[in-house]
């Protein structure tokens, strides 16, 4: 009876989680063929390994017995292989018709074209329950994406197909349950023993000459592409990378299983994200995969895809956490609850994303970059009132990330800044964003349409305080709330005035920029800040003379004092950039500039 298994890390990308994702299902299914229809599978990172527990324990001992060939991942059939294939049950676990779920797409997406605006974004964002499906034609295969790569150049549906179809005639042959233990044995302990694996396997093969390599695709194994790849190389000839068939066998489960890849918007390009578990039980992590999955229904630019998918996997962990939550919750929306058990944050449920950019060649593709998307620290859920706050941060984060696109140069800088502070838990990127950003709000608001879309002051604040509390002391001064209370009204609160036909104030374009540049020196910027806030005052003044009511507030004195004690000890540079992030954010609890429109799809 074993309880433990582990899956060495050997590669750094999501090669690694492929693989665990492989055995994982692999696991599902022997102790389901073991009477255990709902097994516990917990996966835990451990560092340079993944250990997985499995409740009960699986009989190891049985599983020589076992020799019902099973499929855990489909091959793909299309229009130039259909000959080639094997005899197949008419089962969408072992097959999949490329072309029939083409066609079914198209007839989808037909359909979905004649709809309303509501409607096609309620797909859009995976409000399935305000989408009219049922008055649909059947909505595309779950692993369409998936297909789709398979069956592009450079065509990795060959070695995929190959890989299940040997998996299958092990099954015909009745060596099944031989294979299945040689794989438990393997992963029992860590180090895996993967010598003793493959000499057990060549020995149980040789009366059948299967071979006991494959190419490694680099779809899989996005380190290993066609090249020089030899460990220790002796010419410079050009070729594939091979590795054991059943590890290779495993990625490809995995990959159907768990990838998500599409191409680039606007392009021939492909990206792929994999997860990385932290400490979590399959079907939790399968529970919300699902429900991310339904929001990521589109493609995107590159980077806009990279925030996208943090901001929407954190969403989908927030939404299926509120439904558990809630009073009218079922039992499995109570189970799933049990199973994240303690779980605080979604970065100990899922650590992040393994991002690949895959540039088209034409007939080939090249891994062009390889990256880890962190899931961002500072989302943490402590008490129900959390579930709502966060919801509304990120919300709020993707309308303003929505609103930018990669193909015009400022707002690629804006995107790569905001990238930068969502997958890692540094504020240093964030404050680039939001000074570059104040300037984009002040121009974008100049141009006729919507208003930009802005940071509320409560969710700014919220955020900032979840990355480090100890700038809470900041926030909440009153010299600091007046002052920025002062740039807002001079900034974004006066541009909004002036296209209401309002003049009474002049817009200060650039302030933010301005402040910030003079803060590399306390004294300097306390002399363009002091000379804001004189003009501030004197604008006051004379409108107060001249004009009738409401009026701004003006800058007290002891709101000078009290900034100027936080730079003496935090600094000038960190209250410039505080300053600006929340001068250029909205205030919630007045009128002003609130009339911003949601952004349709």
């Amino acid at each position: 009876m074993s309880n433990y298994f582990y899956v060495d890390k050997t590669t750094g990308t999501f090669t690694d989680e492929l693989l665990t994702a492989g055995f994982v299902r692999l696991l599902e299914t022997l102790l389901f063929r073991q009477g255990e229809a709902d097994p516990e599978i917990v996966q835990a990172d451990f560092g340079h390994y993944y250990q997985i527990q499995v409740t009960p324990a699986l009989d190891v001992s049985r599983l020589g017995a076992a020799t019902t060939p099973f499929a855990l991942a489909p091959i793909l059939r299309t229009a130039n292989n259909s000959t080639q294939l094997p005899d197949l049950p008419d089962d969408p676990f072992y097959l999949v018709d490329y072309e029939a779920e083409k066609e079914k797409r198209a007839a989808f997406f037909t359909a979905y074209s004649e709809l309303e605006g509501t409607l096609k974004r309620a797909y859009a964002i995976g409000d399935d329950d305000n989408f009219p499906f049922a008055s649909m034609p059947p909505p595309p295969h779950d692993h369409w994406n998936i297909f789709a790569l398979l069956n592009a150049p450079p065509m990795p549906i060959n070695g995929y197909n190959q890989l299940l179809g040997q998996w299958l005639a092990v099954g015909e042959a009745g060596e099944l349950g031989a294979v299945c233990r040689l794989l438990c044995d393997l992963f029992s302990q860590t180090p895996n023993d993967l010598e003793t694996a493959v000499a057990a396997w060549k020995q149980l093969a040789k009366p059948y000459k299967w071979p006991d390599q494959a190419t490694a695709s680099q779809f899989f194994n996005p380190s290993q592409g066609k090249g020089i790849n030899k460990p220790l190389p002796d010419g410079v000839g050009l070729g594939n990378v091979s590795n054991f068939w059943l590890l290779e066998w495993l990625k490809a489960v995995g990959f159907y299983h768990i990838a998500l890849t599409g191409r680039v918007k606007d392009s021939d390009d492909r990206k792929t994200f994999v997860p990385a578990a932290g400490r979590s039980s399959l079907r939790a992590r399968d529970v919300v995969h699902n429900e991310f999955k339904k929001k990521m229904r589109f493609g995107e630019t590159a980077v806009r895809a990279d925030i996208f998918t943090i901001i929407r996997y954190v969403h989908a962990f927030i939404a299926k956490v509120e439904a558990a939550q809630s009073p009218t919750a079922g039992e499995t929306e109570k189970a799933l609850l049990a199973l994240m058990g303690q779980v605080k944050r979604p970065s100990d449920f899922l650590r992040g994303f393994h991002a690949t950019y895959y540039k088209s060649l034409g007939t080939a593709a090249a891994t062009m970059n390889i990256s880890f998307l962190n899931l961002p620290g500072w989302v943490e859920i402590r008490q129900p009132d959390d579930l709502t706050a966060f919801r509304e941060i990120l919300e709020e984060m993707e309308g303003i990330v929505q609103q930018f696109a990669e193909n015009r140069g400022e707002e690629i800088d804006l995107l790569q800044q905001f990238r930068d502070f969502i997958v890692a838990d540094n504020l240093d990127p964030f404050w680039e964003f939001t000074t570059a950003y104040s300037s984009w709000l002040i121009s974008a608001g100049e141009k006729p349409g919507f208003p930009p879309r802005k940071f509320t002051t409560h969710n700014l604040r919220r955020m900032i305080v979840s990355n480090n509390p100890n700038l809470s002391e900041i926030l909440d001064s009153t010299g600091f709330i007046n002052i920025a209370y002062a740039i807002r009204q001079s900034t974004i609160t006066a541009q909004y005035r002036k296209a209401q036909g309002d003049r009474r104030y002049d817009v200060r374009y650039g302030l933010g920029r301005d402040l910030v540049r003079q803060s590399q020196y306390p004294d300097e910027f306390i002399a363009a800040l002091s000379d804001f806030l004189h003009k501030y005052n004197a604008e006051n003044a004379q409108v107060m003379e001249t004009r009738p009511g409401p009026y701004r507030r003006m800058v007290q004195t002891g709101d000078i004092q009290d900034i100027l004690r936080l730079i003496d000890k935090h600094g000038s540079d960190l209250i410039a950039k505080l300053l600006v992030a929340y001068g250029y954010a909205r205030d919630p609890r007045t009128q002003e500039e609130n009339s911003e429109q949601t952004q349709s799809y």
